[in-house]
């Protein structure tokens, strides 16, 4: 068996900054790969952005920018996010580096050798959005809906139709090369029906790498993008390192791009005489509150909102937690704080400084040693030792939601033997101090168990427990497949006991939450700790100009049922009242805001908040972290607009 583990997410398309979607990739690849290197693999773990193509090309047109800086930028804002939620990659490839054009080079030419491409003309449907020609007489894509453009141009050809039958005997021999197995049904049957040559270069626009010898022809965004798994590790530039970890044991993807990945790819690398990944992961897609997640809706979930509103752990744990891989699951930040108060901070949380705290009252700060065992020690020690071979088998196939779900068993055996023990009932007791010091010890050499067994999922939270524990080993040293009972050392200190997973608040969650889709939507000047001329600067003139302002009256206010923060707000804006909720409610009496003259953003979205509609904006400014309405003492006109 290979020491070596090599995983990939999927190149993301640099047309837009990293939303839910990418991270619950990006968040299952870390967790996979954190994982292997606690069974004391040497992983590496690559992601990267595909940047090349027709669509990127013109993006950058109607932005003003030439492809490569819009490339960049965004190249960067993947780095930055994942680097900011706490997910390590060992490779990070962009398919604009030379070390990329290169591999793509040099996998053209291996293929082009063994006889599998030749120059021919292509007509037909190309949906620009998806960088794909559809089906003969398709005229709208079937795979995003949207309208294709009919295109002819002479083409470099893939002969796909000659792999028919390699590929089915390659699924037959490899059953869980596609898992879910549903998504391996689904690719047999696409094979079976039929395979036409690839069109895999395009003469119609010049963002790309040109064909070697015919620069005039650019290739085909799916036969580049795809040759990134290959070049991230060396392919054409470091052979050693490629030999070392191709072929990929786990390529994770979306269900919107199996195809490619199950078809074409493992077609382009037999016939250049490469062996195909060893399984692809195939993850389902992610709604909004139930609604599909679209800029159209306004309702996309970028990666920098969830990490400026929940800590990374908490984002993490619902994504792994909330639907087996493969299955699509529903987003929305009731949920996420429904999961997480109950699991992060109810149960584990609750468990650790329950346990810690005892240890400190009881014994000094110091890890008990133990007496003879009774049944229910010995029941737990079992069901611990049974908890890491479940938790060890599901993650290896890939199950991590059940691995989870194995732990917190645990974490709900442990939580009863603490019950049925009563340890703050012999606290007082010297005659049980020996029985006292069994049932931490046993509590206590659980816990630690639970937290190197989450380690891959919530990292930061999990090396926190361990060092209250008094366990100085780094987290990353721990090995899962060595993880035994007994191992916590009697008789050593704990750290400082501090929450490690503190409740969210549902009042504060969800009023930032939707602060933050309005300034999403039209930023306000005052949204900012910034005057207005930096505002301006900071959005940009056009932008500034969207947002409309007007003076309103506060006619009257009152609280919202079960919030201290917000007020439900009736302001006149001369041409009507409007209803207004504002987070002021610590601030701001309701009794002493009648009366008042404020600014009203106006041309916001409808919003609900805590189940009360919400049909604009009181303007604000930060004082010390705290909002101060904008108001007016001298006579102004109701409804005029603020310039």
């Amino acid at each position: 068996m290979s020491d070596t583990f090599y995983l990939t997410t999927p190149l993301y398309y640099v047309n837009g900054v990293p939303h839910v979607g990418h991270t619950y990739t990006s968040v299952i690849a870390d967790a996979i790969a954190r994982y292997k290197r606690m069974c004391g693999l040497q992983v590496c773990s690559l992601t990267g952005t595909d940047e090349h193509g027709l669509k990127i090309e013109r993006a950058a047109r109607q932005q003003g920018l030439s492809p490569r800086k819009f490339t960049n930028t965004y190249a960067a804002t993947f780095r930055q996010v994942w680097k900011k939620l706490g997910l390590s990659f060992d490779e990070f490839i962009r398919t604009t580096e030379k070390r990329h054009g290169d591999a793509v080079a040099e996998m053209f030419e291996r293929i082009k050798e063994n006889n599998f491409i030749y120059l021919g003309e292509y007509s037909g449907n190309y949906c620009v959005n998806c960088e794909a020609y559809t089906p003969q007489g398709v005229t709208d894509c079937p795979d995003c809906g949207r309208p294709t453009e009919f295109m002819t141009e002479e083409s470099y050809f893939f002969k796909l139709s000659a792999f028919e039958e390699k590929l089915l005997n390659f699924y037959d021999s490899n059953p869980d090369f596609i898992i879910p197995a549903t998504r391996m049904n689904e690719i047999v049957s696409f094979v079976k029906g039929g395979l036409k040559d690839l069109s895999i270069s395009r003469t119609s626009f010049s963002w790309g790498i040109p064909i070697p010898g015919d620069e005039k022809h650019i290739f085909y965004v799916w036969f580049d993008a795809l040759t990134g798994y290959l070049a991230g590790i060396g392919f054409a530039s470091q052979s050693e390192n490629f030999e070392q970890y191709w072929p990929a044991d786990v390529q994770l993807i979306g269900k919107d791009i199996l195809r490619f990945h199950a078809v074409y790819w493992p077609a382009f690398l037999i016939a250049a005489g490469l062996e195909p990944p060893r399984h692809i992961l195939v993850n389902g897609w992610w709604t909004v509150e139930g609604e599909k997640m679209s800029k159209s809706r306004g309702n996309t979930i970028t990666t920098d909102e969830l990490i400026k509103l929940v800590p990374p752990d908490y984002v993490k744990y619902f994504l792994l937690r909330e639907i087996p891989i493969g299955a699509d699951g529903n987003f929305s930040y009731t949920l996420l704080l429904k999961r997480v108060n109950s699991d992060l901070a109810n149960d584990l949380g609750n468990l650790s400084n329950r346990i810690l705290t005892m240890i400190e009252s009881y014994c000094k700060g110091h890890i008990p040693g133990f007496g003879e065992p009774e049944t229910r020690d010995e029941e737990l020690k079992q069901f611990s030792s049974e908890t890491i071979d479940l938790f060890r088998k599901n993650f290896d196939s890939l199950q991590i939601n059940k691995a989870i779900e194995n732990v917190w068993e645990l974490i709900s055996m442990v939580n009863k033997y603490i019950v049925a023990n009563e340890p703050w009932a012999m606290g007082a007791d010297p005659a049980k101090e020996d029985r006292l010091g069994t049932v931490l010890y046993y509590s206590a050499e659980t816990l630690r168990i639970i937290a190197i067994l989450m380690a891959p999922i919530i990292p930061t939270g999990t090396a926190s427990i361990l060092k209250q524990l008094g366990v100085s080993k780094p987290l990353e040293d721990h090995r899962i497949p060595q993880l035994a009972w007994g191992e916590l050392e009697m008789g050593s200190p704990i750290g400082k006991i501090q929450a490690i997973y503190p409740r969210l608040d549902q009042d504060e969650l969800l009023s930032r939450v939707e602060e933050a889709r309005q300034q999403k939507e039209s930023p306000p000047p005052a949204a900012q700790e910034t005057d207005v001329t930096s505002q301006k600067e900071e959005i940009g003139i056009e932008d500034f100009a969207k947002v409309e302002m007007r003076v309103g009256k506060i006619v009257s206010a009152e609280r919202v049922p079960k919030s201290d923060k917000l007020l439900k707000v009736q302001v006149d804006i001369g041409s009507e009242v409007r209803q207004v909720v504002a987070g002021i409610g610590q601030e701001y009496a309701p009794e002493e805001l009648p009366g008042r003259l404020v600014a009203v953003v106006t041309n916001l979205k409808p919003v609900k908040l805590m189940g009360v509609e919400s049909n604009g904006m009181l303007v604000a400014a930060a004082n010390q972290g705290k909002p101060v309405l904008v108001a007016f003492n001298e006579p102004v006109r109701l409804g005029a607009r603020l310039q």
